[in-house]
Parts: C-alpha cells; structure tokens; sequence
C-alpha cells in the first residue's frame, strides 16, 4: 500500500530527511561563503547536520521495504519444518540438551572449598635521604 504521492509508506521520514539536507546544506555553505570568525563552526555544523540527514533517508527507505508474508512467515518460524534433515537436526539437538541438563541435574551440590588464608608480613626497609637538587 503506497501512500499518495509516490513517497511511500514513510511520509515523515522522507521530510525530515529533505529538511536535514536543506539545512545542513544552508549552514554548510553559509560557513564557506560567509566571512564570519565562526566559519569553522558553520562548516562543521553543516556537514554533522547533512551526516544526519542519513539516519532518516535509511528509516524512510527501510520503512518501504516490502517483504512478501509467505517469506516472512518462513523467517520467524511459523511455516511448516523443510524436510526430513531438519526434524533430524531438532532431534538430535533436543537429544543432546536433555543428556546434557540430566548429567547436570543428577550431579551433587557441593559447596565452594574455603579459601586457604595466606598470611604476610610486611617489613621495613631503610632508605637511604633523598638529596634536595641544588
């Protein structure tokens, strides 16, 4: 379903990233042309401001991405198992899991070992004066 106007799907997104463009073009070329002590800034500004202008071009081109419902149902797991080799697969792996977590399960709990207690002395040492550099 596309909206009126050949835009798509993401109205708002395609606008945001027309005025991100527009303004950041504006205060980058301002900061070029313009003979200003903060030119440098206007410049910088730009350019961070066309940079972000990106992040709403992907969102609107993103947002009109189609994608067929046989191929998404597939993708997140509601369509019907391939084949024969991939029950084996499953079957195998719940397999192993159940092996695994059983070993686990049926292994006793033992507490940690205590820490050995290690004791230090500390012990003086004589240093000889530091001398002051003239």
């Amino acid at each position: 379903m596309v909206a009126p106007g050949g835009l798509g799907r993401c109205v708002a997104a395609f606008w945001l990233a027309l005025a991100f463009d527009a303004l950041g073009l504006v205060v980058l070329l301002t900061g070029v042309f313009a003979n200003l002590f903060f030119s440098d800034l206007l410049i910088y500004a730009g350019g961070i401001g066309i940079f972000l202008s990106l992040i709403w071009w992907v969102f609107w081109y993103a947002g009109n991405l189609e994608v067929p419902p046989a191929e998404l149902r597939d993708d997140v797991g509601l369509g019907p198992p391939k084949g024969r080799g991939d029950t084996l697969l499953r079957g195998l792996v719940r397999g192993l899991s159940t092996r695994i977590s059983t070993v686990f399960s049926s292994a006793p709990r033992s507490s940690p070992p205590a820490p050995a207690t290690a004791t230090m002395e500390l012990q003086h040492v004589d240093r000889p004066a530091r001398t002051q550099p003239v």
